[in-house]
């Protein structure tokens, strides 16, 4: 029971840290988009097309950052838990008792979409880097990503949920 009030702790705490990095890329988002307001930059920005703009290059380089960021956090603590095994096989036990509840296999599904948004959408830049495919293939790409991440989450959130939700 100590064991998993710690892990929750730990979890709560690298939960709050994701929440706040998150918070810090919006903050610095709007900042360089001109702040709150809608003045005239922002308002000759908004007729072009959105790939013209790279709308969806902007934000997927901050979904980037954040998916980065979770997953390393998440890293960090499974390293832990896991780590709990050579102090005692009971500990790991009761810390692993966890992943079998219902919001923690919610927070895992969410983990399964930030790790394969990161992973594709680092492909993706790759390509860009390698390959000068211009501002519409950049879009056609960040759409494939899009997708694809997509399919893989809604696969193995079926996989992940299943136990919980089959009986």
């Amino acid at each position: 029971m100590i064991a998993q009030l710690v892990f929750l702790t730990g979890f709560t705490v690298v939960t709050a840290a994701i929440i706040a990095f998150t918070g810090m890329v919006a903050v610095g988002a709007r900042r360089t988009d001109g702040g709150t307001h809608v003045g005239a930059f922002v308002r000759s920005r908004l007729a072009r097309r959105s790939y013209d703009r790279a709308e969806g290059n902007r934000w997927a380089f901050y979904a980037h950052r954040v998916s980065g960021f979770a997953v390393f956090a998440f890293l960090a603590l499974h390293i832990l838990d896991v780590s709990a095994y050579a102090w005692s096989p009971r500990l790991y036990d009761d810390v692993h008792e966890l992943y079998s509840t219902v919001p923690m296999r919610v927070f895992e599904c969410g983990l399964l979409a930030a790790l394969g948004f990161h992973a594709l959408n680092g492909l993706r830049l790759v390509a860009i880097d390698l390959w000068d495919v211009g501002p519409v293939g950049a879009a056609r790409l960040l759409d494939l990503v899009a997708g694809l991440t997509a399919v893989i989450t809604l696969g193995g959130a079926v996989v992940i949920m299943w136990p919980a939700l089959a009986g």
